[in-house]
């Protein structure tokens, strides 16, 4: 899903979708079809150069941008599993071809929630392995051969589909925290920053993000919380000295990962980017508590003010020694 330091990318294109007009792009994910099909499975890097990549839409150009290192690092994870490509080509993409319904469902819920916000046009790609979704102003990019290959059944990728087209589709809408607000508390921003494309996303699907990750997280709250709380220090004292998410001690660097980026490398035992379930905590628990919820969300959407969110959330005392005495969220 999508990052923090990927949400402004120049490659962005400026759109407004109307929400019952709204569709699924395909066309570099049917040109990759076509080319893995003629080469038996094996394109080169060459061939993936000037038959795909070289002419990539918006959504293509996005992902290889910011999410793998061109055409030689692409072909070498074809060719590390080219049944991954092949099973995504033959389950995933008519799948997305067939969500069109679903997305527009979705984008009418966001687009009656948030009528102010641009739409995003949605691209199907295939990609290097590395991004199951990512997206931009404008462009909200699948990444259908890691989708297809954490997913098992045909109903599990289309819960996939549908989470992803309102969770990326507010990281499309999201203003990039400045550095300012970035050193000011960089954890806490990372998670409140995934934390409202989770809660939005819920509120317009009706279902918990990640119910694996939910169950977990909520068995074990205690000891995430402390654990956050000490991280959240670590990330803190980081940024004092100046560190950003590009030049992270490898303390800090540690201390970050066990919330976010950790995709496929998350802690023993640990669900991965358990980060975005603390951050849904605080900003479900933030919304319910404002007078104005709709405020509240276009507030958190521009987040200027990380601490004084946690506080107004009631859950500044779970990242403290103290006691807890504030009312949690429904979890």
């Amino acid at each position: 899903m999508s990052a923090l330091v990927l949400a402004m990318s120049p490659m962005a294109l400026a759109q407004n979708v109307n929400p019952s007009a709204a569709t699924i792009d395909t066309t570099d994910a049917d040109r990759f079809a076509t080319l893995f099909d003629e080469t038996n499975g094996a394109p080169t890097a060459a061939q993936l150069e000037a038959d795909y990549l070289a002419n990539a839409g918006p959504g293509l150009a996005l992902l290889a941008q910011t999410r793998f290192r061109g055409a030689e690092h692409f072909a070498a994870a074809i060719e590390a599993d080219p049944g991954k490509y092949e099973r995504a080509i033959g389950v995933c993409l008519p799948l997305a071809k067939s969500a069109q319904g679903e997305l527009r469902a979705i984008y009418a819920k966001l687009h009656e929630l948030l009528p102010e916000y641009d739409l995003p046009q949605v691209h199907a790609v295939f990609g290097a392995g590395t991004s199951a979704g990512t997206a931009a102003p404008g462009v909200q990019v699948l990444g259908l051969e890691v989708i297809c290959a954490a997913k098992n059944t045909e109903e599990e990728i289309r819960e996939t589909f549908r989470f992803f087209f309102a969770h990326e589709s507010v990281h499309a809408f999201q203003g990039m925290p400045s550095e300012y607000v970035y050193a000011i508390d960089p954890l806490l921003v990372a998670s409140i920053y995934e934390g409202v494309a989770d809660y939005i996303a819920m509120t317009v699907t009706g279902r918990v993000p990640d119910t694996e990750r939910d169950r977990w997280a909520r068995a074990n709250s205690d000891m995430l919380w402390s654990q956050y709380a000490a991280d959240r220090e670590v990330l803190r004292k980081s940024a004092e000295r100046g560190e950003t998410l590009a030049t992270l001690s490898p303390e800090a660097r540690g201390a970050f990962r066990r919330w976010h980026f950790n995709a496929g490398i998350a802690p023993s035992g640990w669900p991965d980017e358990a980060g975005y379930w603390i951050g849904r905590q605080i900003v479900t628990a933030y919304v319910e508590r404002s007078a104005n919820k709709g405020l509240a969300i276009r507030e958190l959407l521009n987040l200027q003010d990380p601490i004084g969110v946690l506080e107004a959330s009631g859950l500044a005392s779970r990242l403290t020694n103290k006691p807890n005495t504030e009312e949690k969220p429904n979890d």
